[in-house]
């Protein structure tokens, strides 16, 4: 028994060095933040259109403005194409500039256009609008970003909208509903969602669920809005796509074995490791 001692001491040092090297993709991945902030008084703005109604002299109106977004940074050991296109993808889906931009170079822009919207807006109004953007580890070689808009423009209240993409680490390419799922699965998903939906508001029937306020105009739908975390996978409904703004932001969670009969390969894949 004793001879067999060093081989074992070798075994488990391949082991060790093993999963080292497949955490290092993880590990070594960087994450920059970059963030912009910018307030003007109407006093500041030279230019109005003639239609403004230009408020009284003791009202101070502003426009105040916050972008604070997550890229990758990459490390000695992690693949600089793949944090290249998700940064892309961060700049041209996200803050909608074109892909040649630095990310900072992307918020400078995405906070000139929401300004410009500003004072293009017929009557002012006291504004804000602040963006997060953060990166989130998920699934095996997966990352989850979420883009968060916290807005007010007027109005009986603000509004926030909540964008959700993930990227492959390996190539830098985002994962979307039907890399996910089977679309013929789609009813069956549906369906998924409205008993997790009854089950979580404490309701047995459709009838019931519309009358707390969900479903009432709408259909429901499978959001391209989810996170693929570690153990489960998160659907997220935006306020007002499937209820009234006061009913709030709607998350609907499933273990992966509950999804199993309709995950794809390359994610049943993952969720088995």
């Amino acid at each position: 028994m004793k001879k067999i001692y060093p081989y074992l001491t070798v075994f488990f040092c391949i082991l060790m060095c093993y999963a080292c090297s497949e955490g290092n993709n993880l590990r070594s991945m960087q994450i920059g933040r970059a963030n912009e902030v910018l307030r003007v008084s109407t006093a500041e703005l030279k230019e109005l259109p003639e239609e403004f109604a230009r408020p009284d002299d003791d009202e101070e109106l502003v426009f105040d403005m916050s972008v604070t977004v997550d890229s990758l940074q990459f490390g000695e050991q992690t693949d600089s194409l793949a944090c290249t296109l998700i940064n892309k993808c961060i700049i041209t889906q996200l803050l909608g500039q074109p892909s040649y931009m630095t990310v900072s170079e992307a918020i400078s822009g995405f906070i000139e256009e929401k300004k410009k919207e500003f004072t293009y807006e017929e009557y002012m109004v006291t504004c804000y609008d602040h963006v997060t953007g953060t990166v989130d580890l998920g699934l095996k070689d997966v990352i989850n970003y979420t883009f968060r808009e916290d807005y007010y423009g007027g109005g009986a209240h603000p509004t926030q909208m909540v964008t959700i993409k993930r990227f492959d680490l390996q190539t830098g390419t985002p994962i979307e509903l039907w890399d996910v799922f089977e679309d013929s699965n789609s009813d069956s998903l549906r369906l998924m969602l409205t008993r997790k939906l009854m089950k979580d508001q404490g309701v047995n029937t459709l009838e019931e669920l519309k009358e707390k306020g969900f479903l009432e105009m709408v259909d429901m739908f499978i959001p391209q809005n989810f996170w693929l975390d570690k153990d489960s996978l998160s659907f997220f409904f935006n306020q007002y796509d499937i209820a009234p703004y006061a009913l709030g932001q709607i998350s609907l969670s499933f273990g992966y074995n509950e999804l199993k009969p309709y995950l794809k390969p390359m994610i049943a894949d993952r969720v088995k490791e």
